[in-house]
């Protein structure tokens, strides 16, 4: 008889994550965002998010950029073709998520407001969100 080995995985939350309110598609928010934070965010494999009422696996574009010193940005968009990323923040079109980040995210935030095209930008306490875990998700699966 074999017996059963539980693992505890505790997810981290450590991370910034801001939301984006704007008209503008997914490759212009990324190029104003580039200028703007000095950064080279690019077309990466799209985040999929498993839709329990559906039983449907959705797809949200990405864009990504990894810095030499290990500080991780992604655009993720909210609202897809399938559905919303996350549905308790429908208003959000697009999520910024910063790992590692030594930058505060107030200062990040000021800069992504200066951009004439973005009408709202906040900081959001990642923890705070019900559907929490989809901002959780590998290098690999990127």
């Amino acid at each position: 008889m074999s017996k059963a080995i539980k693992l505890k995985f505790e997810p981290n939350y450590e991370f910034t994550l801001i939301g984006l309110v704007t008209t503008e598609p997914i490759y212009k928010i990324s190029w104003h965002l580039n200028e703007q934070l000095n950064i080279l965010l690019k077309e990466t494999n799209p985040l999929q998010a498993y839709q329990t009422k559906r039983q449907t696996v959705q797809e949200f574009s990405k864009f990504s950029f990894f810095t030499p010193e290990e500080t991780n940005y992604h655009l993720i968009q909210n609202k897809g073709q399938q559905g919303i990323l996350i549905e308790e923040q429908k208003q959000i079109d697009y999520w910024l998520k910063i790992e590692r980040c030594s930058i505060r995210s107030e200062v990040i935030v000021e800069k992504i407001k200066r951009l004439k095209n973005v009408t709202l930008a906040f900081d959001i306490k990642p923890g705070s969100l019900k559907s929490k875990n989809r901002f959780i998700f590998s290098e690999e699966e990127i």
